[in-house]
C-alpha cells in the first residue's frame, strides 16, 4: 500500500477486521480484544497511519467535540480540572470546547439552545455550575439534554438524572482534616468559608457536625464564609472579633485553599502566629499551598484527575450504553506545616 494514500478501510482489510473496529482501536475503546487491538496497531504502526478528523466523524457518525461548562477558568481548582479534561480529550482524539459561565450563574434555556447548536457528542457539567442552578430547573433541563447525548457531571449525585456522577468525598475530607487535629491535641476547631445553601458546603458542614459529635467537641465555631482569598480574610475577622484569646478556636478548617490563604494573610496582619497559636488546614491541594507561610496543608480533591476521568467515561459512554452510576473519588490529606505537625500533640488551655 502507497502510504500516502492509505486509508482507515486499507487498515481495515490488511488486519482482517471492519472499518469501525479500526475506527475503536484509535480511538482507544475498552470494547475491543486485546488480540484483535494488537493486530490492528502492528498495521496502524507499520504503515505510520494517522486518520484523518473527517474520516472518523464519517465512521462515528459523530462530530467527536466534548463539552465541559465551568464557571470560569480564573479559580485553580477548575483551570486544574479543565486541563485535565483537555489533555484526555486530546489523547483520545476529541475536541473540548469550553462553554463559561460566571461564578453563581445558572445554567439557561439560552446556552442548552448553543450547545444543541454545536452538535457536541456529551456534555460535562462541574459541580459549581450545578449548585448555581435552582433543582426545579436544573432537573427538566439536564433531562432534555439527556435525551440527545450522554451527561457526566462532576459533583454530589444529583436525584432523578440519568447521567454518569463522579465526586469527590467532601464529607471524608472534614473527617479527615479534623480527626487529625484531634490527634495534635486540638478541642476547639473553627469551620470557615462555604455558604450554607451550597450542597458541596453543606456536605463539609455535615461532616464537620457529626465528626465533632463523635468526638464529643462542641461545634460552636462556625462562619459561613464565601469561597474566596477575601472571604477567608473577612472571615477571619467575625470568628475572632467577639471572642477572647482563651475562648478563641486553636485550629481552623477552611472550605477551600483560597479560604485558608486569606485566612493565613489576616492572621499574620493580627499577631497570630500559625501554627503556634493557631492551626489552619486548606482543601484542593491547589498549586501555591506548598509555597504560603507556613506551607499549607490540604486535601487533595484531584480536580485534574476528575476532568480526566469524565472525559474517559463520557466517550465509554458514546459507544455503549450509556450507564447511570455514581463514582466517588477519595480525598487524601496533604499535611503540611501549617497544621503544626512539627509542633507534635500539644495541650491547650
Amino acid at each position: 500500500m502507497e502510504t500516502e494514500r492509505i486509508t482507515i478501510y486499507d487498515i481495515a482489510r490488511e488486519a482482517g477486521v471492519s472499518p469501525t473496529t479500526v475506527s475503536r482501536v484509535i480511538a482507544e475503546h475498552a470494547n475491543v480484544s486485546a488480540h484483535t487491538r494488537k493486530k490492528v496497531r502492528k498495521v496502524i504502526d507499520q504503515y505510520h497511519f494517522t486518520p484523518s478528523r473527517i474520516a472518523q466523524e464519517l465512521l462515528s457518525k459523530r462530530s467527536l467535540t466534548l463539552g465541559v461548562i465551568l464557571p470560569g477558568v480564573t479559580h485553580p481548582y477548575y483551570a486544574e480540572m479543565f486541563e485535565g479534561a483537555y489533555q484526555e480529550a486530546c489523547r483520545l482524539g476529541y475536541t473540548l470546547i469550553l462553554f463559561c459561565l460566571p461564578q453563581n450563574e445558572p445554567l439557561s434555556a439560552s446556552l442548552m439552545d448553543q450547545i444543541a447548536r454545536r452538535r457536541v457528542d456529551g456534555m460535562i457539567l462541574s459541580g459549581g455550575i450545578v449548585e448555581a442552578t435552582p433543582e426545579r430547573e436544573l432537573i427538566p433541563m439536564l433531562r432534555t439534554l439527556r435525551r440527545s447525548m450522554p451527561i457526566l457531571t462532576i459533583c454530589p449525585p444529583l436525584p432523578d438524572v440519568d447521567c454518569i456522577n463522579i465526586y469527590s468525598d467532601l464529607s471524608s475530607s472534614v473527617r479527615q482534616s479534623l480527626r487529625h487535629l484531634y490527634n495534635l491535641g486540638h478541642r476547639r476547631i473553627a469551620f470557615l468559608g462555604g455558604s450554607y445553601e451550597s450542597r458541596s458546603a453543606g456536605e463539609r458542614e455535615l461532616g464537620f457536625l457529626d465528626e465533632m459529635k463523635k468526638l464529643d467537641l462542641p461545634a460552636v465555631y462556625r462562619h459561613e464564609a464565601g469561597h474566596t482569598a477575601e472571604a477567608g480574610q473577612l472571615g477571619v475577622i467575625k470568628l475572632l472579633s467577639s471572642l477572647t484569646d482563651q475562648r478563641r478556636p486553636t485550629a481552623l478548617i477552611c472550605i477551600n485553599d483560597l479560604v485558608a490563604l486569606g485566612s493565613l494573610t489576616q492572621l499574620h496582619h493580627m499577631g497570630i502566629r500559625v501554627p503556634e497559636d493557631i492551626a489552619v488546614i486548606g482543601c484542593d491541594n491547589q498549586f501555591f499551598a506548598p509555597y504560603t507561610s507556613p506551607p499549607l496543608t490540604t486535601v487533595d480533591l484531584h480536580p485534574a484527575e476528575h476532568g480526566r476521568v469524565a472525559v474517559q467515561q463520557l466517550v465509554a459512554a458514546l459507544t455503549d450504553e450509556a450507564m447511570n452510576f455514581s463514582q466517588p473519588r477519595p480525598a487524601v490529606l496533604i499535611i503540611r506545616e501549617s497544621c503544626g505537625v512539627s509542633l507534635g500533640a500539644r495541650r491547650f488551655e
